[in-house]
């Protein structure tokens, strides 16, 4: 509590909770976390060929683009594969507020409040996305290198261009972790909107 009567709950504290139910859940966030990887190395294969193909002296962009590019079809799997991974963690959010309703009028019963258990439930979210969006955006990127290297060949890919397209990356980890958010919304201020009481008698 704080001189003004309320309960004070810092961030910190919200992140270790976050990282307590990932842990005790760890085969299924693995689950949740290998589809975010897949999606986001999928979305970033295409990025990153992109840029360097895009890259490529004017006389060879044409040729190699002609072999590798799909036009608007990459670009519809990649909504999909990105409808599929917000789904996917949108399942897993659920999961986890449904078997942590006891937990939840627990905290409640100690002081916390709704906004204290949105941070824990939305820390949990935003770290599932970001983790599968790095893993994804690693792999993405190489398999991009190694598509390039047998689409034109080694010589053709240099540093700068290797080293230019690591932008991705962050750009994939920030994708996914927005769509972990925008996912974890509803079933997150749904469990924040849990009464302690309820949520005292609640059985799995």
């Amino acid at each position: 509590m704080n001189q003004y009567g309320k309960s004070q709950f810092p961030i910190q504290q919200a992140f270790l909770f976050a990282l307590q139910g990932i842990r005790l859940r760890l085969g299924r966030m693995l689950l949740v976390l290998a589809g975010v990887a897949v999606a986001i190395a999928f979305t970033n294969v295409l990025l990153t060929t992109n840029a360097l193909f895009d890259a490529l002296p004017p006389k060879l962009t044409a040729e190699a683009q002609g072999m590798t590019r799909q036009g608007v079809f990459r670009w519809l799997w990649v909504a999909v594969a990105l409808l599929i991974c917000t789904a996917g963690t949108l399942n897993a959010i659920v999961m986890s507020v449904t078997e942590r309703i006891k937990e939840i009028g627990t905290l409640k019963c100690l002081g916390s409040r709704d906004i204290h258990i949105v941070q824990i439930f939305l820390l949990e979210s935003i770290l599932l996305g970001m983790l599968g969006g790095l893993l994804g955006g690693v792999i993405g990127y190489g398999a991009a290198l190694l598509n390039f290297v047998a689409a034109v060949g080694a010589k053709y890919l240099t540093a700068k261009m290797a080293a230019a397209a690591v932008v991705y990356i962050p750009v994939c980890i920030g994708v996914s972790a927005a769509l972990a958010l925008l996912a974890s919304v509803v079933p997150v201020f749904m469990a924040a909107k849990v009464e302690p009481a309820a949520a005292m008698r609640y059985e799995v």
